[in-house]
């Protein structure tokens, strides 16, 4: 089983996506179980990879029995596992919010069986690809697995109408854009070294001179790959993006979408392009760019009124806390920028599902709307209270770890970068504090506020989200707990495995 589940593991998402829209357009039935079924067989196929990984190190797969750097190779170790898991552990709670939950996005909104497995498959479709970028060790089939997990998205987020297409809209030039961009810089890249492996661009690139050609190609890629990050200031699809998306895909997209364009960022970067002289300036220049993403999204946020809204502009911040440590690039660093992706993930996804669950019962997105609401689900708003806790950085929640992670790597790095690193995420914790416990000040202190529509009409008052949504909130916190009290564990698998990669892309070097 451990030389067929990497290539299993892209193709089972691939393969569903093309089924589902087919069984809806021939037995017109719901396709909610089979769709629930494969989200949970692709976590199975993760969940056995990140044990094997565990066990017996990482795993090289040669599709078509043809190995790198001539044939195209998939590349699963500690960290790509992880975000294996955490991509596919995510959409099998979109896809249960997508089957049972809310009733605003455009799936469920007088739909059809057909429209059903289209949206299904789409979802099937954006895991494939998000997670082909993360197993892939060729720098062109990257490019291949980020359009197919874009072109899915854009038709997720589209899916409610109305405000959600102009959303796309925006949302696909930016994505288009990223996409020329990094698509060129692997051009440059091939031109200088003849190869598209990873693994031999690292061992070639050292050689290469460092001329102009070389310099292009290293923005390109970096430019293009922080686009679709979400990086400051490259952001300004991600609002809009994250606010108006139907609930179940908002709920994932902004859990996991510029997370594992991060990873790739990572990747490439730290291991394949850390040995040239612009990929060491374009890591430097990311720190500084870390830490003005971290303020600017934290004071964004700080300003807005609605829920959704500061959440977008919360997730600004959590990047830029990303991409510092990415930038500082030492195994500490790493080991806290990959820890904050699980963290944030986490959070992002239980605030986006609660958010839009209680949007979607006519409880608004004004944090004045959520005054008394804590009394009315206590449960589902104790564990979005935790989801917020994370967030801010409290114990013993996983953004707590995360944020120590990189706090400890800005002390270690030192200098003017390692201060600048430090101060930024102390500053975000205090900003955190301030618009999550004004929104948690209402849900738990302040009297109930009845929606207008309803005080008018004597309804009385329902459930403040649908209930199927309720799941997604509540195993979203728990998990989030469990992950900041296993915090030691993830280190031990994450850290043996980037030190040991870059020594031996290191070795490899002539």
């Amino acid at each position: 089983m451990r030389d067929v589940l990497p290539g299993l593991l892209v193709a089972l998402p691939l393969a569903g996506a093309a089924f589902l829209p087919l069984l809806a357009a021939l037995s017109r039935r719901t396709t909610r179980v089979p769709a629930l079924a494969l989200h949970v067989a692709i976590l199975a196929a993760a969940l056995a990879l990140f044990g094997s990984v565990a066990a017996g190190g990482p795993i090289r797969y040669a599709l078509g029995g043809w190995p790198g750097p001539w044939g195209i190779e998939l590349w699963l170790d500690g960290l790509s596992t992880l975000m294996a898991v955490l991509v596919s552990g995510m959409a099998c709670f979109a896809s249960f919010a997508q089957a049972f939950g809310s009733n605003e996005d455009g799936a469920a909104r007088g739909s059809t069986p057909l429209r059903e497995g289209l949206l299904r498959g789409a979802l099937l479709l954006l895991v494939a690809g998000l997670l082909g970028i993360v197993a892939t060790r060729d720098v062109f089939n990257l490019f291949v697995f980020l359009e197919i997990s874009s072109l899915a998205a854009y038709t997720l987020v589209a899916s409610g109408g109305g405000r959600s297409t102009v959303a796309a809209f925006r949302y696909l030039l930016a994505g288009t854009a990223a996409g020329s961009l990094y698509l060129f810089g692997v051009g440059f890249l091939y031109a200088l070294t003849g190869t598209l492996n990873m693994d031999d661009l690292a061992s070639r690139l050292p050689s290469v001179e460092a001329d102009a050609a070389l310099t292009v190609a290293v923005v390109l890629i970096a430019v293009g790959l922080s686009i679709k990050a979400a990086l400051f200031p490259l952001h300004g699809w991600l609002p809009d993006t994250y606010v108006y998306t139907p609930t179940p895909a908002a709920g994932f997209i902004a859990a996991v979408m510029a997370k594992v364009s991060a990873y790739a960022l990572l990747r490439l970067l730290g291991e394949v392009l850390a040995g040239t002289e612009a990929g060491a300036v374009v890591l430097e220049v990311m720190i500084w760019l870390g830490v003005a993403g971290v303020v600017a999204g934290g004071v964004l946020a700080v300003a807005q009124r609605a829920v959704t809204r500061m959440l977008a502009w919360s997730s600004i911040s959590a990047m830029g806390m990303i991409l510092i440590g990415v930038g500082m690039g030492s195994a500490l660093a790493i080991t806290g920028a990959l820890f904050h992706m699980a963290a944030h993930a986490l959070a992002k996804g239980c605030l986006f599902f609660g958010a839009g669950g209680v949007r979607a019962r006519g409880g608004g997105d004004d944090v004045e709307r959520w005054a008394g609401l804590g009394a009315r689900a206590p449960w589902t708003f104790a564990a979005l209270t935790v989801a917020a806790l994370s967030l801010i950085g409290i114990p013993p929640a996983a953004g707590f770890f995360s944020k120590y992670y990189l706090l400890s790597a800005s002390i270690a790095a030192g200098g003017p970068e390692g201060i600048a690193s430090f101060a930024a995420i102390i500053l975000s914790s205090l900003l955190a504090t301030v618009y999550f416990l004004r929104v948690l000040e209402a849900v738990w202190f302040r009297a109930p506020a009845e929606a207008p529509d309803r005080a008018s009409s004597g309804e009385p008052a329902g459930p403040v989200l649908p209930r199927p949504l309720a799941l997604p909130v509540v195993g979203l916190a728990v998990l989030i707990l469990l992950t900041g009290i296993f915090a030691r564990p993830f280190e031990r698998h994450v850290l043996p495995d980037w030190e040991t990669g870059t020594a031996r892309i290191a070795a490899e070097a002539p």
